[in-house]
Parts: structure tokens; sequence; C-alpha cells
């Protein structure tokens, strides 16, 4: 890492925060503009609400692991009413556009 991403970490005040955005930046070689998107998302905090105490501290000592293709996506969006098919690839802009046209 570099002397930006320790920068970066310093300004988080939790330590258990502080510790799981650096083994995630170091596991998943994530940029500082990385870093602190996730920190600004308040990825922590996000996961936090969804583990236990225990699960949280083995969180910040150990980063996420990821087992399963399930442990990424936790909260699947079911959008069936932008009639997109199934097989066709999307940008995220676009598929941002499309949710927009539709409120």
């Amino acid at each position: 890492m570099t002397w930006t991403h320790y920068a970066e970490l310093l300004a988080v005040s939790d330590d258990h925060a502080r510790g799981f955005y650096e083994k995630q930046a170091v596991n998943e070689n994530w940029s500082v503009r990385e870093l602190k998107r996730q920190i600004s998302s308040s990825l922590f905090e996000r996961l936090a609400l969804s583990q236990d105490k225990s699960g949280i501290l083995k969180l910040s000592e150990k980063g996420l692991i990821v087992a399963e293709p399930k442990d990424i996506v936790k909260d699947p969006y079911v959008l069936e009413f932008l009639q997109i098919p199934q097989e066709y690839r999307m940008t995220e802009s676009k598929l941002e556009q499309k949710i927009i046209d539709n409120l």
C-alpha cells in the first residue's frame, strides 16, 4: 500500500473498521480511489448490520473472505419491470438510466 492509502486509513476513527479496510485493500488490491469509495459508502458498517459481533471482529482481522459467489451479492435486486432480456449485458450507467426513466 502507498502512503496515500495509509493517510486515508488514518481518517477512519473505529479501529475495527480501519483494520477491515486495511485487510480488504491489501486482499483486493484496491486503489486509493477504490478505498475512498468503500470507506465513504460505509462498507464495514453495512456488513456490520448483517453480521454478529464476533463475525465483525473476524472481518476486521481477516477481511471479507469470499467462499462462494453468493457471498458477494447479499441482496439481489429484482428489476423485471425494466424488461431487460436476461442474456443482455448492460453497463451500470445504462442500468441506472433505465431505472431513472422508469421512476
